[in-house]
């Protein structure tokens, strides 16, 4: 299922003097299809009296609330004329390191006082370099801080000051914030707090949003990295904290980034070309899933999609990565016959029909070939159709992990007691059958290579394509027709 971002709104008093809104968003998570509640807005996937893609570190999207109080941010930089120099840094830099040991340490370190210093001291016998430094405060942040989910309810934030974080062991993004920066400065790093807007359930695209996020920059090694560990600590579900590390939002790649946090100073977008608001705002909804999937956009590249009564989303991918879709209208599946995918020459194909004219959500959730369990939610779509569609067959597991091709025909529902002609590509099938349920006939189509092709008389009932592989004596279902 999805991946959502959490929201939430915070007023933010600036030691410096001038106040800002934040409001905090996560993001989303997938279920079964692979799909996590927006509980503010990113929370699918990180929260933040902000926003986070899952549903509260990702607070969900259904949460809008608001509030007037005032949160001390200390967001205090490196000198201007340091300023000028930001240097981003490449997050190949981490590749050839394994953070598992230090996630474990970070995870373990059980620490009941609210000393910044005295944690610092105990987090640094752990930590030798500034990557390392940097990475435990992440951990540790992101498995002993809780997202304060009633607090976000409810408006009143309380003390999120790094101290009063320690004490409640709860916090908004702010707090969160707060906290990294004075760990990371008290164990001899440099780190600034960067407020900005994140996409999740009180972020509307396209209107005029308040700033309602706040993350953090960190100096490794003499370059900047971005880090959020509002979103890296977990999700919310049902107005409940759900703790789920998420090592993404450590030292995510700018470019990557980009997508869900845009800050209100330019130049800790870190990136060679910044990107405008209206940018931010057009791009497509994507969870950490779509580039560890390494999915690329080929045919649509913006938030918004407009068609007639069908739509063909294409995305480039790997050959070992297979994906399944979801279309909703508000907050209602529609029927599986509303969306249809399958894989051909590194790409996947979504097509979406819809019911009626309306506004839809169309999802994308990918994983690996081999992984088992559910797919996490890559990316999703809003598509506003201008008409109906007819719907599309239903496809079983096996479609999608033999990697079928099915070419005719693409509609649900056959005409009754007629000759239909069927073509479709699978991969190393012994044989391919088509099953008449209604007068229980077997119909085999012919063989040229991976081809399967036939004319088939259908009746009234349902029809099934089958199909049988080396070495396993069962016929699997591939397809289904009305």
């Amino acid at each position: 299922m999805p991946h959502f971002p959490p929201i939430f709104w915070v007023k933010v008093g600036i030691i410096s003097a001038s106040m800002i809104k934040i409001m905090e968003i996560n993001n989303k998570g997938g279920s079964n299809f692979a799909s996590l509640l927006i509980l503010g807005l990113i929370l699918f996937s990180g929260l933040s009296g902000c926003q986070n893609h899952s549903q509260l570190i990702n607070p969900t999207r259904n949460n809008s609330a608001q509030d007037s109080t005032r949160q001390v941010i200390d967001r205090s930089e490196p000198p201007s004329n340091d300023a000028m120099k930001i240097q981003a840094g490449s997050t190949q830099t981490f590749d050839h390191l394994d953070f598992a040991l230090t996630d474990k340490r970070g995870a373990s370190l059980n620490y009941n006082g609210v000393s910044v210093t005295e944690l610092a001291s105990l987090l640094s016998q752990y930590a030798s370099t500034e990557a390392e430094k940097a990475r435990i405060i992440y951990s540790w942040i992101s498995y002993h801080i809780d997202y304060d989910v009633p607090a976000y309810l409810s408006g009143q934030y309380g003390d999120v000051t790094p101290e009063g974080v320690l004490r409640s062991r709860k916090g908004v993004c702010s707090g969160y914030a707060n906290l990294y920066k004075a760990l990371a400065n008290a164990m001899g790093l440099d780190a600034v707090i960067i407020s900005g807007y994140a996409k999740g359930a009180s972020y509307i695209i396209g209107k005029a949003t308040e700033i309602n996020h706040a993350w953090n920059g960190v100096k490794i090694d003499q370059q900047w990295y971005l880090v959020d560990a509002t979103w890296g600590a977990g999700t919310v579900n049902n107005n409940q904290f759900q703790r789920n590390f998420k090592p993404f939002y450590f030292a995510t790649a700018p470019d990557q980034f980009i997508y869900d946090h845009f800050p209100e100073q330019e130049k800790w977008q870190l990136l060679s070309q910044p990107y405008s608001k209206q940018q931010f705002d057009n791009t497509p909804e994507v969870s950490p899933a779509f580039f560890r999937q390494r999915l690329r956009f080929i045919s649509h590249n913006t938030h918004t999609i407009q068609v007639n009564d069908t739509v063909e989303v294409v995305l480039g991918a790997p050959q070992d990565t297979i994906a399944t879709s979801r279309l909703k209208q508000g907050s209602q599946p529609l029927d599986k016959s509303s969306t249809f995918v399958q894989q051909q020459d590194g790409k996947i194909i979504v097509r979406a029909t819809f019911p009626a004219p309306g506004s839809y959500e169309l999802e994308i959730f990918a994983k690996p070939r081999q992984q088992q369990g559910s797919y996490p939610e890559a990316v999703t779509y809003k598509v506003i159709a201008k008409g109906g569609g007819k719907e599309f067959p239903l496809t079983y597991n096996t479609f999608n992990e033999k990697n079928v091709q099915l070419q005719v025909p693409l509609i649900k529902y056959l005409p009754k007691n007629q000759s239909v002609r069927f073509q479709l590509k699978v991969p190393h099938a012994l044989e391919v059958q088509v099953i008449d349920q209604s007068s229980n006939g077997w119909t085999p189509l012919t063989a040229s290579g991976n081809l399967f092709t036939g004319n088939v008389l259908v009746g009234s009932g349902k029809v099934h394509v089958v199909a049988q592989f080396p070495g396993d004596e069962k016929y699997w279902t591939l397809v289904e027709y009305n």
